[in-house]
C-alpha cells in the first residue's frame, strides 16, 4: 500500500532508566504547532572550590511528589494498576513499563484529541495499554501487538482484573509482520498510536503506523533518546537500537515536513533521562 502523503501530527517518547544509572528514553512529539518544552537541571553548590551536588530534590523526588499530588483515582491511582505490576513481577516480566505519570500523560493525549481508536505496538504486561483503554469512550477500539505469548497472557489477566471497556485486543506475533497485515478499521483510521517496541525496527513501525492513522492523528514513540546516545557525537558504540532511532530521525529529516509535524521531548524523572 502506498504511504498517504498527508500531514500527520505525531509524538515520540524516549527511553527510561533510573536517575542514578539512567537508561534510554524520551518523547518525540508530532502533534500541534504550539509546543511547550521544559528543562530540568541538577543544581550544584560550591564548597571549598569543589562542585558537589546540593541537597536539592532530584528528578525522582519530584516524580514522587507529583505522583502524590496529581495522579487521578481512576487513572494513575487505580489500585488495579499496582496489582498488575505485582502480577507482572511475579511472572518475571521485565520492569520497563512507563511510569504512572507517563501513563497518565498518554491518557491526557488520547482524551485531548477525542480518540476513539488506538493502536499500541508493544504490550508487555498491559500497563500502558490500561491507561490507553481507560481514555477511550465505551464504543472505542484498542488493538495492541505483543511478540511474547507469556507477556500477552499476563496482560490479558491484568485487563480482566481492571475490568477494561473497551477491552484491548491482543495480537500475538512478530510486531512488524503483524502490523503489515493490519488494515484500516472499518469504522475509520486509528486516532492514536503508541510505539513501545524494539527500536531496531522503529522506522518501519513508524511508517506502517502512518498508513493506519488518520490525518491529524498522533503517534507516540517511546524510548527515543537512549541516554543521549542517539547524538552522532556520542562516544558509545551505537547499538542496533540507537542505529534504528537514527534511521527514523533521518527519515523525518528527509521527509522535510511533507508527511509529519514532529518534535522530540527529553524528560527526567523516576525513570531517569528520557
Amino acid at each position: 500500500m502506498s504511504l498517504r502523503r498527508s500531514l500527520v501530527y505525531t509524538t515520540l517518547n524516549l527511553s527510561r532508566a533510573r536517575f542514578a544509572t539512567p537508561t534510554s528514553s524520551g518523547y518525540l512529539c508530532l502533534q500541534s504547532k504550539k509546543k511547550y518544552f521544559g528543562t530540568t537541571s541538577v543544581r550544584m553548590s560550591s564548597i571549598n572550590s569543589t562542585q558537589v551536588e546540593s541537597q536539592e530534590p532530584t528528578p525522582a523526588d519530584v516524580d514522587t511528589y507529583l505522583t502524590s499530588k496529581i495522579l487521578h483515582p481512576s487513572y494513575g491511582n487505580d489500585p488495579t494498576l499496582n496489582e498488575g505490576l505485582t502480577r507482572a513481577r511475579e511472572n518475571d516480566l521485565p520492569e520497563i513499563q512507563v511510569s504512572p505519570l507517563q501513563g497518565q500523560f498518554l491518557s491526557v493525549l488520547v482524551r485531548s484529541i477525542g480518540a476513539e481508536r488506538v493502536l499500541e505496538i508493544g504490550t508487555l504486561g498491559g500497563y500502558s495499554t490500561t491507561f490507553l483503554s481507560k481514555s477511550l469512550p465505551p464504543h472505542g477500539q484498542i488493538d495492541t501487538l505483543e511478540l511474547s505469548p507469556h507477556h500477552a497472557k499476563v496482560a490479558q489477566e491484568n485487563f480482566l482484573a481492571s475490568d477494561l471497556y473497551p477491552f484491548p485486543r491482543i495480537h500475538i506475533g512478530p510486531g512488524l509482520d503483524t502490523l503489515k497485515k493490519f488494515k484500516v478499521p472499518e469504522e475509520g483510521p486509528y486516532d492514536f498510536v503508541f510505539i513501545d517496541a524494539n527500536k531496531d525496527q522503529i522506522k518501519d513501525y513508524f511508517i506502517e503506523s502512518l498508513r493506519l492513522v488518520r490525518k491529524g492523528g498522533v503517534v507516540v514513540v517511546d524510548n527515543a533518546i537512549r541516554k543521549g546516545k542517539i547524538h552522532p557525537d556520542s562516544k558509545a558504540d551505537p547499538s542496533k537500537d540507537v542505529q534504528g532511532l537514527r534511521a527514523l530521525y533521518d527519515w523525518i529529516e528527509q521527509d522535510n515536513g511533507k508527511t509529519v509535524l514532529s518534535s522530540g521531548v527529553q524528560t527526567v524523572g523516576s525513570k531517569g533521562w528520557e
